[in-house]
């Protein structure tokens, strides 16, 4: 009897503890590696900013901004034809005295395979009081697309970008203006991830740097959020911030990825770790025991040919 009793427990144990095991190990799967997320018609991400005085550090002018993947759409750029996905983008932020506001309505086309960005339609309309004094509009396209997040990400890694960027502005009651440029960034990973604390949870984040002519670029990336939880952007000559924008909700849910092989053989461990001690009890139950007095009356009477065990 206390015999089976610890093979019970034996199996119970390792029962429970092969149940939870990948639960516990699978949030260190993709730690050091982050696949291109699964996006669909329907996620969204909504940020709070904040533009700072870099020479002073007070903020200047503080809102939000959201992106939506609303639907898909084929682009055709210089006869290339791209699937997207198409992320609507609405922002508003205002100044400390709450009388200018800065609006911001627009779309991103993502290509399905890769999320670099091909074309790009926005107004940015400035408000002071009740008010419009300026209203803008921007059509960008990218040939080749623009690539922001060469997948999978992993530590220390490093690409570079090449394309061609044709821009379009129009005001109203003016003629557009048209100027095609070519853009060359070199966009590379920290050697170690951060983790990032925000109002939509924390995360361990791949930090992307790179830097334009006028400023220097932080994007905090994280599989869990499958884009962005904070961007931060500082003036290159000094490195002082001028720009944040940290997650505060979103409702994208990351997929369990496949366990690696190193938490497959911790598995295969405890499963013959398991095995190998329930065999030694089981052996070890085998052995007969001299039964005397009561007991031999006691087993002659229940068996009548030898058990098993």
């Amino acid at each position: 009897m206390v015999m089976q009793k610890k093979i019970g427990k034996t199996f119970v144990i390792s029962f429970v503890f092969l149940m939870i095991l990948p639960a516990i190990l699978t949030s260190y799967v993709g730690a050091t590696e982050a696949q291109k997320p699964s996006l669909s018609v329907g996620n969204y991400w909504a940020y709070g900013v904040e533009y700072l005085d870099p020479d002073s550090g007070i903020v200047t002018m503080n809102g939000t901004t959201t992106r939506e993947i609303i639907g898909e759409s084929n682009v055709t750029i210089d006869t290339e034809l791209y699937e997207c996905f198409v992320v609507k983008i609405e922002g508003s932020w205002q100044d400390a005295t709450a009388t200018v506001t800065w609006t911001l309505n627009g779309m991103i086309y993502l290509v399905k395979s890769d999320l670099c960005t091909v074309k790009e339609d926005m107004e940015i309309t400035l408000i002071i009081g009740e008010e419009v004094t300026l209203n803008q509009i921007s059509n960008v396209t990218y040939h080749s697309p623009l690539k922001e997040c060469d997948f999978p990400l992993t530590e220390g890694k490093n690409w570079t970008v090449s394309t061609t960027k044709t821009e379009t502005i129009t005001y109203p009651g003016e003629p557009p203006d048209t100027k095609t440029t070519h853009v060359a960034r070199n966009y590379t990973v920290g050697m170690t991830m951060d983790r990032v604390t925000v109002d939509a949870g924390t995360f361990d984040t791949f930090v992307i740097r790179y830097a334009t002519s006028d400023s220097i670029y932080e994007q905090y990336y994280s599989s869990g959020a499958g884009g962005n939880v904070m961007e931060l952007v500082y003036r290159r000559v000094d490195e002082q911030l001028t720009t944040r924008m940290e997650l505060m909700e979103t409702n994208f849910i990351a997929p369990s990825g496949p366990l690696e092989w190193w938490v497959w053989l911790a598995i295969a461990i405890i499963i013959v770790v398991a095995v190998g001690i329930t065999y030694i009890f089981i052996i070890r139950m085998r052995k007969p025991s001299t039964p005397s007095g009561t007991a031999k009356m006691a087993l002659a009477a229940n068996f009548s040919s030898p058990s098993i065990f």
